[in-house]
């Protein structure tokens, strides 16, 4: 578990909701470390941190089926359904009138952070301009955490597409 992730979960008060998910599927511990890892702590969902929204889809995908169906697979939906969210607005370091601005999925938040440091960074309200699809992001996203036979449930059988009416372009 990253330090990143420890971070996400203390400050937020996951640890107890996480542990039921992690104690059935283990190996979802490294994705959601993984995705804290690449996504980090300042990246805006629709009102909170996205990790901290993708965290608590999970969780509610989880909870939702626990005795009815996957619920590690469930999990995995809920949280790589508001993947989409990383194209809807722009991360962007302010550097006087220059911007830096983030390009979605080359290379983790944390990363660009750590490039400019010694700047401040935040949201702007503008979408990437690539066309993408929320099926498209929930799984470059999922490709990024998950391994092995999960990506293979996740990617075969129960990606997030099923949830929804349709694949069309995300529009902002």
């Amino acid at each position: 578990m990253s330090a990143v992730f420890k971070k996400i979960i203390r400050d937020h008060k996951l640890s107890a909701r996480l542990i039921p998910v992690f104690t059935l599927a283990p190996e979802l511990e490294l994705a959601c470390t993984r995705v804290a890892d690449f996504i980090g702590e300042k990246f805006m969902g629709e009102t909170e941190p996205l990790v901290k929204e993708m965290l608590a889809g999970g969780l509610a995908g989880f909870k939702r089926t626990r005795k009815t169906g996957d619920p590690h697979v469930a999990f995995m939906q809920g949280m790589f359904e508001p993947a989409h969210l990383l194209y809807a607005r722009r991360y962007v370091a302010r550097d006087g009138e220059r911007y830096h601005v983030w390009s979605p999925m080359f290379e983790p938040i944390p990363v660009f952070e750590a490039r400019h440091s010694g700047l401040a960074t935040g949201m702007a309200d503008e979408r990437c301009p690539e066309s993408i699809t929320r099926r498209s992001a929930a799984f470059q996203l999922a490709a990024r955490a998950l391994t092995g036979e999960n990506f293979r449930l996740y990617f075969e059988d129960y990606d997030v597409a099923h949830a929804l009416s349709d694949s069309e372009v995300v529009e902002g």
